[in-house]
């Protein structure tokens, strides 16, 4: 492997992390199956990671500030409104659904390994005020009409939206997209005060 410096190094190693879990889930993680995909030596990752679960905490804060960026850059140009639903549109792109996958294979191994656990709390922390940050200033251009305290209104819009995503994805599941953003519009008429009849298509339409 070519020489890179310290922190393209790390870098790099983290990039191959998160492609060994999409195919094989932060359970499949090995100093050998990342050095694999790296295509460099397993000590190098010990040079770098002082362990296994500190390399996976390190690949998960990096693709938590990869969404985070994302957020900040769509919400820059679009009102409240229109970055949320853009955020949780059901239309997502290969690389949007390959990174839902890893996050939900984050929350499965997180069980398991209480450093992970710390993490994804932190990371999923970080989320809920990019929402809470989202429906005020939806509240202070009259967008949004709350019926719930900000807080509240946004972990309840988190924890329905991305279940929802991922219940409708499962292989057999009689959840359907169509069924899961009608269940969404609902709510977020309800908790929002959003009231329009494009918004199911607004949910399903493409970036």
């Amino acid at each position: 492997m070519a020489y890179l410096a310290k922190e393209e190094r790390r870098k790099a190693i983290i990039l191959a992390t998160l492609e060994v879990v999409k195919e094989k889930g932060f359970a499949g993680i090995t100093t050998r199956a990342v050095a694999t995909q790296l295509g460099a030596a397993t000590g190098i990752l010990h040079h770098h990671f002082k362990s296994l679960t500190d390399l996976k905490c390190e690949a998960l804060r990096y693709l938590s500030q990869k969404n985070g960026d994302s957020c900040i850059s769509i919400a820059k140009d679009l009102t409240p409104t229109q970055a949320l639903l853009r955020l949780i549109s059901f239309n997502a792109t290969s690389e949007e659904k390959a990174e839902t996958t890893i996050w939900i294979s984050a929350a499965d191994e997180a069980t398991r390994d209480p450093e992970l656990a710390r993490v994804y709390a932190e990371e999923t922390n970080k989320s809920h005020q990019w929402l809470c940050s989202n429906l005020r200033e939806g509240v202070k251009t009259g967008e949004y009409t709350l019926t719930l305290p900000v807080e509240l209104a946004a972990w309840k819009l988190m924890s329905l939206a991305f279940n929802l995503y991922d219940v409708s994805n499962l292989p057999e599941t009689e959840l359907t997209p169509d069924m899961a953003v009608q269940i969404l519009k609902e709510e977020l008429e309800s908790t929002l005060g959003l009231d329009s009849k494009d918004l199911a298509s607004q949910l399903l339409s493409s970036h």
